[in-house]
């Protein structure tokens, strides 16, 4: 890209440069061992595990060398979703838009937006707490698998989750750079019931979000608050709308 750009530019001279200056942006990646047969993680309690407490299968690939890294026979990664909702408020090309979903006329018999829907209204009123901070995230999450390799990568399939604000006006609410990839689900093998399995960080840092919340700063408002966040619907097709019902 250096090469490319008008001459003279400030863009990284290499791939490490470039990991250097985005990691600086606090929003990090997690990579996470998984057992070759995906029968669990090796996370949390059970993060210095060398076996799967299930089928017993071995963490690492075999080493041929006395020095070789330990190569796991699968990883997956994860972009934890808490440091993405904090920057929305941290920039003023969103933060005031974060209570649009709250502040917005609707009119009677028109649906802008699933705020003005019977499901949104309905959580607002059993959960009134929740409700009464409008800067809250309503989250959306959406997934389902494809093949990166194409007709020539067999049977390999990726999955990646996406997680989307809804909280934003209708067109802003679904641009790209607001649909967060939270989870990376590794191949080759399609993940059908082990599903479960990989969204235990999501689910973890979910309940985290609902239950306690973050600390955020909305620089449209100048105030710290406690963000917190709801999974208030998922989209999918059916057979994966399944494997997220377990």
């Amino acid at each position: 890209m250096r090469e490319y750009l008008p001459q003279p530019n400030h863009a990284p001279e290499n791939y490490y440069e470039t990991k250097s200056t985005v990691k600086d942006l606090g929003m990090p990646v997690v990579k996470i061992d998984v057992c070759k047969n995906s029968c669990m993680l090796y996370w949390g309690a059970d993060e210095k595990l060398l076996q799967c407490k299930f089928c017993s299968e071995n963490r690492y690939k075999p080493r041929f060398a006395a020095k070789k890294k330990l190569i796991p026979w699968k990883k997956m990664y994860y972009l934890p979703l808490a440091n993405r909702l904090q920057r929305l408020y941290e920039s003023q090309r969103t933060a005031p838009h974060m209570r649009w979903h709250a502040e917005h006329a609707a009119k009677p018999g028109e649906m802008q937006h699933p705020s003005d829907g019977k499901a949104w209204k309905d959580f607002n009123a059993i959960f009134r707490n929740f409700a009464s901070e409008p800067r809250n995230v309503y989250l959306c999450l959406c997934t389902d698998g494809f093949a990166p390799y194409g007709q020539s990568g067999g049977n390999y399939s990726l999955w990646p989750v996406i997680m989307s604000p809804y909280n934003l006006p209708p067109d802003m609410c679904l641009k790209r750079e607001v649909m967060f990839l939270t989870l990376l689900i590794p191949g080759r093998e399609h993940p059908k019931k082990s599903f479960d399995v990989f969204l235990q960080p999501l689910i973890k840092e979910l309940k985290d979000l609902w239950l306690t919340g973050v600390p955020a700063f909305d620089v449209s408002q100048k105030q710290n608050f406690t963000l917190k966040a709801v999974l208030l619907w998922t989209i999918s097709d059916f057979p994966v709308y399944g494997m997220l019902s377990g």
